[in-house]
């Protein structure tokens, strides 16, 4: 059986009001609707309705009895752990053992684990002082996908988290509207108040607001381009989502002591409005690894140390990509670097991820990378306006700078070309098309 002080403790570090965790506590005891309804004198849609928030905040998935079934188990390890450490049954020690309790108001949701880390040193100190130091309200961390901007969120949220009496970190990766995603944060800051929620975007935008004036929190958002559209240039959010817009830029604009950390494949527009050397809002693009790549490759047990350059540019340092192509080379060749280079560089599991990537793009964008991928060398703009003649000069630049934006071209001297992947997986898409 659960103590109801560590259910108690862990409902208050999810943000459970006093009515849920009523509600949870019956429905530990094996009670179903029914019974909870008459005990407590509400409906057995008001219990439905209170259960179903329970499951949201505890971020637990599927579908009617199974949720109830997965909660149990979770709460019962998470209790087996603490009960494994324990001296002596008090809430103290609970609090001291679990770093996500009340006391310590982190909250990590399904930030991943970072204990394997590597590189990345200037960046966190350029994002601490930052966040820190500057005291910057709206920071954003924007780069390729599998570059990884979630990893570093985490790293960097853990190095700092004493700095402020709130940590919490959400995914917008299941595009949550925003009413329900300011819904859960409000509760999540005020886990033992009972109060009215405003009815409003606005108005829980000003709540939040005025609560990141009395108290320094971070909220870390990883996967905000999930708001984003599909099929425009980079930055557009999706229809429904514009609100989003208006929550960043009041984070970025309004006075208050707290910092939103941003994570996405695309930068948003209100960061690129607002951002500045002296302005309180900031924007880190994140490139490849470069020598700290070769951890990767090491750890993978990888042979060949002196073709390991070759394989990091031409992965652009990309940890994820390094990592599928690691698996490939050491199941299918024993890890010969060597023997994989000579048949080829890139691997099926690779251009699945590009290809996802690539789908994203508006038909000009896609027009723009066919275009570079058949020249295969340097293209300048005054060069790409002949071929796009009939393409608006505005538009064309729109078209480019998107690309740039999702590290997708490079610029040099020469022009715009294409990263060698990125290469790869467009030669290979029109290949597959005239087939």
């Amino acid at each position: 059986m659960i103590s109801q002080d560590f259910v108690k403790a862990v409902a208050a570090e999810r943000g459970l009001s006093n009515a849920e965790l009523e509600v949870l506590s019956l429905a530990m005891e094996g009670k179903g609707t029914s019974a909870i309804a008459k005990q407590i004198g509400i409906s057995e849609d008001a219990v439905r309705k209170r259960l179903s928030e329970v499951y949201q905040k505890f971020e637990i998935p599927g579908r009617g009895p199974v949720k109830l079934t997965k909660l149990q188990q979770m709460l019962m390890s998470r209790y087996q752990e603490y009960q494994g450490h324990k001296n002596a049954e008090t809430l103290s020690t609970l609090n001291e053992l679990n770093p996500k309790v009340p006391h310590t108001r982190h909250i990590w949701g399904e930030a991943p684990d970072v204990s394997v880390f590597y590189g990345r040193g200037d960046e966190r100190v350029t994002l601490k002082r930052w966040i820190v130091q500057e005291r910057c309200r709206l920071v954003a961390v924007s780069g390729m996908a599998g570059i990884g901007k979630t990893a570093l969120s985490v790293k960097l949220a853990k190095e700092i988290q004493d700095e402020f009496e709130w940590v919490i970190w959400r995914s917008l990766r299941q595009v949550p509207p925003i009413q329900d995603f300011l819904k859960i944060l409000i509760q999540l800051l005020s886990p033992t108040q009972e109060m009215t929620i405003p009815e409003t975007v606005e108005g829980r935008v000003s709540w939040l607001v005025n609560y990141f004036r009395q108290h320094r929190c971070l909220v870390i958002l990883d996967g905000v381009g999930a708001i984003l559209r599909s099929g425009y240039f980079a930055g557009i959010y999706r229809e429904g989502y514009e609100n989003y817009g208006e929550l960043f830029k009041r984070i970025g604009q309004e006075a208050h002591q707290s910092c939103w950390l941003l994570t996405s494949q695309e930068k948003l527009s209100e960061i690129s409005l607002l951002e500045g050397e002296i302005s309180p809002v900031r924007s880190l693009k994140l490139t490849g690894l470069g020598e700290d790549a070769r951890c990767i490759l090491k750890e993978k047990g990888l042979s060949d140390e002196k073709q390991w350059g070759e394989l990091i540019k031409g992965y652009r340092g990309n940890p994820l990509l390094l990592k599928l192509v690691a698996i490939t080379i050491k199941e299918v060749f024993d890890g010969s670097v060597n023997d994989f280079l000579k048949t080829t560089l890139f691997t099926r599991d690779v251009s699945d991820v590009i290809e996802d990537i690539l789908e994203r793009l508006s038909e000009l964008e896609k027009r723009i990378l066919d275009h570079l991928a058949v020249k295969r060398e340097p293209v300048l703009f005054k060069d790409l306006q002949k071929i796009f003649a009939e393409v608006s000069t505005q538009e064309l630049i729109g078209g480019v700078a998107s690309l740039l934006q999702r590290s997708l071209i490079e610029r040099s001297e020469g022009g715009f070309t294409l990263p060698p992947a990125i290469m790869e997986v467009t030669t290979q898409l029109m290949t597959d098309l005239q087939e």
